[in-house]
């Protein structure tokens, strides 16, 4: 009887059989089914999923503290939020090519002031509602220990997950300031609305996104230059601590009008650079509202025309 049995290539295979990369053909004598089991090729299957499963239950209890939609929480009056802002204060020019050949990242340093700004939209934005009392975090301490997470809020963004460190690090800020919600203001490094060979580009930070195709050697053209921000603004609630919103910008595809790229692209003027502030301001606002909306800590247009109106005080 021939059997085909389909396995992963193996240094310390049974002698006496032939196979190639992935498919082995193996006489096996007819034998009862409960006899099956006891051959080799049979007990490395069940090994690798043994394996197989109890990776898998590791991955659930590292990032599976928090997943998928909270319930809606309800906020008194006298409720405290902190905010920890861990956004990075540069930009990042970020060059790709079809290729990857002579891409490169490059950090700009300028005086846009990007998180001071984001931090007072949410403090605007939170301090119309009398019913919070709103706390920036300045401890450089907990904005040290933020940055150590920077690779965890690809899953928040992505798969509203948060890991056991990520949910540690909120219950330190929260029991430290005495807080009812945190928000965490980062920059994430993940994939963006731009492909090159149908893939994804994947970028970090915010700034100025270019690519090249496989004829760049006619330069630049002004449809591959794009603004970029990879910023999320998580908002949890403490005890227990949960994921009840976040807010990303949404990217525009379309190219940045009347930015006209330099010979050396790796050396961008500054006055070039600053066109940027109004794109880069206009996604940290929409970071901001989104996931204050998305959290329910303020309410959208609808929600308030949806609310009855005040029938003033009983006569």
């Amino acid at each position: 009887m021939i059997v085909w049995i389909q396995i992963p290539p193996r240094r310390d295979f049974t002698p006496g059989y032939k196979r190639n990369d992935w498919v082995t053909r193996m006489p096996l004598p007819l034998r009862p089914v409960a006899g099956i089991p006891s051959h080799p090729v049979l007990r490395s299957g069940v090994s690798l999923t043994r394996h197989v499963i109890l990776s898998l239950v590791a991955i659930l209890l590292f990032f599976g503290c928090t997943t998928g939609q909270q319930p809606q929480r309800t906020f008194q009056a006298g409720t405290r939020v902190g905010i920890v802002n861990g956004l990075e204060p540069y930009m990042t020019h970020e060059h790709v090519t079809i290729l990857r050949v002579d891409s490169f990242s490059k950090i700009y340093d300028v005086d846009w002031n990007i998180p001071a700004y984001l931090q007072a939209k949410l403090m605007d934005e939170l301090k119309n509602d009398t019913r919070y009392v709103v706390i920036p975090v300045n401890s450089p301490q907990a904005r040290s220990r933020l940055n150590q997470l920077s690779d965890q809020f690809n899953f928040v963004v992505t798969q509203r997950r948060v890991s056991s460190a990520l949910v540690k690090f909120v219950e330190n800020v929260a029991d430290e300031h005495d807080l009812d919600v945190v928000i965490i203001v980062k920059s994430y490094k993940g994939e963006s609305p731009w492909k090159i060979s149908k893939q994804p580009v994947v970028l970090q930070g915010y700034g100025l996104f270019t690519r090249r195709t496989v004829i760049g050697e006619i330069g630049i053209k002004s449809a591959w230059i794009h603004a970029y921000a990879q910023i999320v603004v998580a908002v949890f609630g403490t005890r227990p601590v949960a994921l009840i919103g976040s807010g990303t910008p949404k990217l525009k595809k379309s190219r940045i009008k009347d930015f006209n790229l330099p010979a050396n692209i790796k050396n961008i003027p500054r006055t070039k650079l600053d066109k940027l502030r109004p794109r880069m301001q206009k996604y940290a606002d929409q970071a901001a509202t989104n996931a204050l909306h998305s959290a329910h800590l303020v309410s959208t247009e609808s929600e308030r025309s949806d609310a009855p109106a005040d029938q003033g005080s009983p006569p």
